[in-house]
């Protein structure tokens, strides 16, 4: 017979005193007066030989302190104490430093998912992306008529029209990145890709190719925004025609190369199960394309 003591394990307390990371929205906000006209590397931007970049930046200038718009963008419930100047919006949304921060892609998402049917929303997210729209315009002005002037043009038409239809439901995360590709793609891909819709099979968990000419790579394509564009548009077209959340899940595992197990695994489902799911998904947007291409559908 054991005639020791047991020897119990000290409790475990709590720490009276923890540290709390602030979010940026509990910082102190310090706007920075060059904060459109100066990168955070000190290198001024070239907005101001853009003349529509220029016209952009004047009219935000003259919206940043307007007591109006001020007592509207505070009424929408945004974490963090009100804003006295618009500029603080970008600033806790990453656009001084905290891209990558996943608080302030939650900030952005916050303000994205009014943008669809408010226009003071869509116009902040337009300013936010202004930085990566004049280095998509910087990029693409070599083979764009008027050259940086002409690239920045089809760029912010482009731009209005992706933030004002972006999936918030179902892209809810890395929301910047998100729309400056799609962005990108609708400016300067999209209108070239092809209407044929053709479907090849699939090969164990490989999709040989999804939509042909709808896919970026069906055209030799390495441009991983035509890619990541085309599946994104491809996708949101599936989902205009009627195709079930759950298929635009399994179509998405799909084109990341996610195989059945993994795609299983994340469901909850045997790899068998997912692999019946990715056939029944394709098959439905099989028939989706293949009425759209013939009598040009809900397209």
């Amino acid at each position: 017979m054991n005639n020791h003591t047991p020897v119990l394990d000290p409790p475990v307390l709590a720490d009276p005193h923890p540290v709390v990371t602030p979010k940026p929205w509990d910082l102190p906000c310090e706007v920075r007066p060059d904060l459109h006209t100066v990168s955070r590397g000190g290198r001024p931007t070239i907005s101001g030989r853009i003349p529509v970049a220029h016209a952009l930046y004047l009219e935000w200038a003259a919206m940043c302190g307007n007591r109006r718009l001020l007592r509207q963008v505070n009424a929408w419930g945004l974490p963090g104490l009100p804003i006295g100047h618009l500029d603080e919006l970008l600033i806790r949304s990453g656009l001084d430093g905290r891209s990558d921060d996943d608080d302030s892609d939650h900030y952005l998402a916050l303000i994205q998912r009014r943008a669809a049917h408010d226009e003071l929303a869509a116009r902040v997210m337009l300013q936010r992306l202004m930085p990566a729209m004049l280095s998509i315009a910087t990029k693409r002005a070599p083979i764009t008529d008027n050259g940086t002037i002409g690239a920045f043009e089809a760029v912010v038409s482009a731009a209005w029209v992706v933030i004002r239809r972006y999936p918030i439901d179902r892209r809810p995360v890395h929301v910047a990145g998100n729309l400056v590709r799609d962005i990108e793609y609708a400016a300067f891909v999209r209108d070239k890709r092809l209407k044929s819709a053709t479907i090849e099979t699939v090969v164990g968990d490989r999709v040989l190719d999804l939509a042909g000419a709808n896919h970026a790579r069906a055209n030799g394509s390495h441009d991983p925004v035509a890619a990541n564009g085309e599946v994104e548009a491809l996708l949101d077209d599936l989902a205009r025609c009627g195709l079930s959340v759950t298929d635009i899940q399994m179509l998405r595992s799909v084109m990341n190369d996610v195989n059945s197990a993994e795609a299983g695994e994340e469901l909850g489902i045997n790899a068998r199960s997912a692999r019946n799911r990715r056939a029944s998904a394709l098959r439905r947007a099989r028939e989706i394309l293949t009425v759209s291409v013939e009598d040009e559908g809900c397209w």
